[in-house]
């Protein structure tokens, strides 16, 4: 396989995880929520299981956003190619590593690939330049300035280097 398929079968696996794990952690939520009303509507019951459910029903909605929106955003990014998808897949990839054993095997070949040869020469290729690319010793930095050169190549224009402004003397 090809590091655009890896990334695209990764993207598409870090997508169906955090959606799956998203669904069943906001369909625990109102679970937790109707037992808690009706818990709240019975004399019978003690007047402490109310506050419990809801601490329950809170702590599943923050395992929703914990686990259900990282690996979204991850296979968001991988698909797209965004250069944030990397890092972000990282993280989404640690965390699936706590659930045994389907997410414990995503973080295997997330971690595979993205800290592989493959990985990381598919992600720096899609890295913006640093701030100084451009015309380094006369010759382009990874070709990034490539367009601009040919655009100005055809318009007859010439690219040269223009010295910044001398800032002013501060110590007068």
């Amino acid at each position: 396989m090809t590091p655009q398929d890896h990334n695209k079968v990764i993207g598409i696996m870090h997508l169906i995880w955090g959606g799956f794990n998203a669904l069943t952690m906001l369909i625990l939520v109102p679970f937790f929520l109707i037992f808690m009303g009706l818990i709240g509507s019975d004399p019978n019951a003690p007047p402490e299981l109310v506050p419990i459910f809801g601490i329950f029903g809170a702590f599943f909605l923050v395992l929703a956003v914990l686990f259900g929106i990282p690996p979204l955003v991850a296979g968001y990014g991988m698909l797209k190619q965004k250069r944030w998808a990397r890092v972000m897949g990282i993280v989404s990839a640690c965390l699936t590593a706590l659930s045994f054993p389907f997410g414990t095997a995503l973080c295997v070949y997330t971690m595979w690939f993205l800290f592989g040869q493959e990985g990381e020469r598919f992600y720096r290729g899609n890295d913006a330049p640093p701030a100084w690319a451009g015309s380094l010793n006369g010759a382009n930095y990874s070709g990034w300035n490539a367009q601009s050169a040919a655009r100005d190549e055809q318009k007859g224009r010439q690219q040269e280097y223009a010295p910044p402004p001398q800032p002013p003397d501060w110590r007068s």
